[in-house]
């Protein structure tokens, strides 16, 4: 260690010094009391360490982490994890030093709210003198143990005019700075229950505080520039760019796309924004131990259940942050304006035309269909009552407990039913089938499609939660298992009138040469389980189409959904004789109610009226869907498809290319 030291006064140079000798020195001499202090980083354990047992009164600025190209990583981290870290040691640590200090308010925290500051300035005082530091030196153990560092010393009267300017300094660092952390703040916190809802309050305190405009003049609002935010949040939407960070910097990159929109403003709704960052950081962090530790097993089915998750109490749905969790569970509201409704609305009119117009056989119905199980799921369980009371000819087993997107890879499934469903319901819980492997157990499961079926077995009997468990990339062939047949036949024939029951929805890849690919077309599978094909693969400018696609996810949220929920609500409350009828012919017909309402609001609903129509029905499209696809994507100047006379009938020859299977020949013929 090497710390050299300017005597300013007495214009001398002091060589390796021992910077908290010479403070105990002058303490010992001046009995210095107040402490004033800039430093660039510093940490809990120094504070107590350091300066808590030599001043009565301290004063820090610290300064935000300065990362070049990725200072705005830096500065989110800082300012929401950072900051909830140094709580948490308080209310992990309530007898502590530095938690007594900081309630008395003899700690003041601060934090640079804009500038990346590099000032190290440290100034001590009693009633009449003081002394001043200023230099190299952060308020780290390596600065004063190890570095070489320099400080210039300067001493003497506070009425001298060099301690004006000193404090002068100070101040200017002062009104850049926000409150770090105060003693109100903190006994308000420490309040919490238990650390979860510690968490969700901080984060939410924090986000509330963060600001895009530069010429914001309130105390503690933190300054982010829109173009920065815009950058960063451009660079990292690109899967290569993501893949290649690290957990926290993965936290911050998905929490930054949270709070702030497209263009790097901050997002105008906010009620939630705690809980949402709060559970966004333990997915990300659960997924990235698991996958770099062999030791995080999963151990109970709980684990992999959706959060938030949604349940059905007393005519009302409520929203809470996960099974087993003492967070207080939330009524679902929604209070959109009339703009915000709309802006709603055509984002559910604009997916369903994305996979209509990009595609070369137009899947909007599918996709229509998707989207209206999707946010009618919570009531499906009321629906099945109705049937199991309509008479003859209807049963519950015709309400569809789940629903399984499937078709060829790169048609847009998983875009929809995994990326865009949990955003579009708020739910961020679309597991990956492979998270169901043996390995991932920590008490071993026997194999992937036994282990869905008991994790949807586990999930369904569980009372109350009504949100959909999504897994995607499913094997289709779980669907022919006796084991899988013989749960969804069990929880769906029970013949007493169902209670709160969620659902759940897979994405299946089908490939034709795979004996994996095949799934169940009982009639006893199809109507419980509904499947909606998707085979057509995207069409048009591949840019374009990317563009489409990316300013659809960047829109979507769950403010359509919460807002049909409340409707759905006041529609079950009080079903009519004629709604009955009207369900009991189609059992989508109570959302379509709901949003055809909306829609008519703002004279939209010509937009998607086509996909209200009916409802998909794969066993009219399983063959005719597939040879559409085929003579759409055909080229006839490439001569993809011929024709010959054979033995006095036409055949066609059709250019092995347009199947995704394998054959020896380039030509396969059908009559």
């Amino acid at each position: 260690m090497s710390l050299d030291i300017i005597d300013h006064p007495n214009e001398k140079l002091i060589q390796n010094t021992n910077f908290w000798q010479l403070i105990d020195q002058l303490n010992q001499q001046n009995n210095f009391s107040e402490f004033y202090g800039v430093s660039f980083v510093s940490s809990i354990k120094f504070i107590e360490k350091y300066l808590l047992p030599r001043f009565q009164k301290i004063t820090l600025i610290l300064g935000l982490t300065d990362n070049g190209k990725n200072s705005i990583s830096k500065r989110i981290d800082q300012l929401l994890n950072k900051r909830k870290d140094v709580v948490q040691y308080s209310y992990d640590h309530p007898d502590s030093q530095f938690t007594h200090r900081l309630l008395d308010g003899s700690l003041q925290l601060f934090f640079t709210k804009k500038e990346l500051i590099h000032t190290k300035l440290y100034l001590i005082t009693n009633d009449e003198k003081y002394s001043a530091f200023s230099g190299s030196m952060n308020l780290t153990e390596a600065a004063v143990k190890r570095n070489m560092e320099q400080l210039v010393w300067d001493y003497g009267l506070k009425n001298d005019p060099l301690f004006q300017c000193y404090q002068d300094l100070f101040k200017i660092n002062q009104d850049h700075a926000v409150t770090y952390i105060n003693a109100k703040k903190l006994k308000g916190y420490l309040n919490a229950k238990d650390r979860e809802e510690l968490q969700v309050n901080i984060l939410h305190d924090t986000a509330i505080n963060l600001n895009n405009n530069e010429n914001a003049t309130e105390k503690d609002v933190v300054i982010l520039p829109s173009e920065e935010i815009k950058k960063y949040r451009d660079k990292y939407s690109k899967d290569q760019e993501y893949k290649k960070l690290s957990e926290q910097e993965k936290v911050t990159v998905t929490q930054a796309v949270t709070l702030f929109g497209d263009g790097g403003y901050k997002r105008r709704k906010l009620d939630t924004i705690g809980h949402d960052l709060y559970t966004l950081t333990q997915k990300i962090t659960h997924r990235y131990k698991k996958a770099k530790n062999d030791e995080q097993k999963i151990e109970k089915e709980e684990d992999l259940f959706p959060r938030p998750v949604m349940f059905y109490n007393h005519g009302q749905m409520f929203q809470s942050a996960k099974i087993g969790d003492n967070l207080p569970s939330q009524v679902i509201t929604s209070d959109l304006s009339e703009e915000q409704l709309k802006n709603a609305l055509q984002l559910f009119c604009d997916i369903a035309h994305e996979y209509d117009t990009y595609k070369d056989v137009g899947e909007g119905w599918q996709a229509c269909d998707f989207i209206l199980f999707l946010y009618e799921s919570p009531w499906l369980w009321k629906i099945r009552n109705i049937y199991e009371l309509a008479g003859k000819g209807k049963a519950r087993e015709d309400v569809p407990i789940a629903v399984a997107l499937i078709g060829q890879g790169r048609t847009g499934k998983s875009t929809l039913g995994k990326r865009l469903a949990a955003k579009l319901i708020g739910a961020n819980n679309f597991l990956d089938s492979g998270m169901f492997d043996p390995k991932n157990y920590a008490l071993g499961k026997r194999n992937i499609n036994m282990t869905i079926t008991d994790t949807l077995s586990d999930y369904m009997y569980i009372n109350g939660p009504v949100s959909p468990l999504m897994i995607d990339d499913v094997s289709p062939d779980l669907t022919t298992r006796n084991y899988f047949e013989k749960f969804i036949k069990e929880i769906t024939n029970n013949r007493n009138l169902t209670h709160p029951l969620p659902s759940f929805i897979f994405t299946m890849n089908r490939r034709e040469s795979s004996i994996k690919s095949q799934f169940s077309l009982k009639p006893e599978i199809i109507r419980r389980l509904w499947y909606l094909s998707f085979e057509s693969t995207f069409s048009g400018n591949e840019e374009q189409r990317e563009a489409a696609l990316t300013n659809l996810f960047n829109r979507a949220n769950d403010d359509l959904f919460k807002y049909c929920q409340v409707e759905l609500a006041k529609f079950f409350a009080n079903v009519s004789t004629d709604d009955a009828k009207n369900i009991e012919q189609d059992f989508l017909y109570p959302i379509k109610k709901v949003l055809k309402s909306a829609l008519d609001q703002f004279d939209m609903y010509h937009l998607i009226e086509k996909y209200f129509s009916d409802n998909y029905d794969y066993s009219l499209f399983v063959g005719h869907n597939d040879w559409t696809m085929l003579i759409n994507q055909a080229s006839v100047t490439n001569k993809d498809i011929t024709f010959i006379r054979q033995n006095n009938r036409l055949k066609a020859q059709i250019n092995k290319k347009l199947f995704i299977v394998n054959c020896n020949n380039n030509l396969n013929t059908f009559v």
